[in-house]
């Protein structure tokens, strides 16, 4: 037994000076450092900063719901013959199913600069184009950058209704997207 203690002795006193050593050099790592900030850290401080502030310049334009009745509010408002067709304007997400007969024509205005799209058979049709389908002629015009008129017309009575569809995305938030169904008839 005597031999193990003595083992077990060199051992503990072997851990004693590895853990004296490691604290003297800590200590003396410490004492080394200089107190004051180095140029590098100012540095890194000022690009954070600037990092931060843009990334918040940043999230702040991506949109998003405020006030239905502030300005510059991605909302479709629908007009026939000069009247609203309903008190509440399409808002995004949402649609509009709509019937007028050939003839007419409708007004759709997104309150906000919007890319607009129009459906006629299933085939998609941008701004300023005319469309002849099913026997009537589809036109639709780019009035400003948030509004687009549509006008049909027929030489004849249409054998069956025309599905048209118009769909608006806002130019400032591209998720804001707005759908007014329309169904053509005589």
């Amino acid at each position: 037994m005597g031999v193990i203690r003595i083992m077990r002795l060199n051992v503990g006193q072997a851990l004693k000076q590895r853990k004296a050593f490691m604290f003297v050099s800590l200590e003396s790592t410490a004492k080394k450092q200089t107190v004051e900030p180095s140029p590098r850290i100012g540095k890194h401080r000022l690009i954070m900063a600037v990092a931060s502030l843009t990334v918040a310049l940043i999230l702040s334009a991506c949109g998003g719901g405020e006030d239905a009745s502030s300005p510059g509010n991605f909302n479709i408002g629908v007009t026939v013959g000069g009247q609203f067709v309903s008190q509440t304007p399409v808002a995004p997400g949402g649609s509009l199913d709509l019937a007028i007969r050939v003839g007419q024509s409708v007004v759709l205005d997104a309150g906000e600069p919007a890319v607009w799209t129009l459906l006629v058979g299933g085939s998609a049709v941008t701004g300023g184009a005319r469309v002849f389908f099913a026997g009537a002629n589809i036109t639709a015009t780019t009035l400003n950058s948030s509004s687009v008129i549509l006008d049909t017309d027929a030489a004849f009575a249409l054998r069956s209704p025309i599905p048209v569809t118009l769909i608006a995305t806002s130019t400032f938030d591209s998720v804001q997207v707005a759908t007014v169904n329309l169904l053509i008839t005589n």
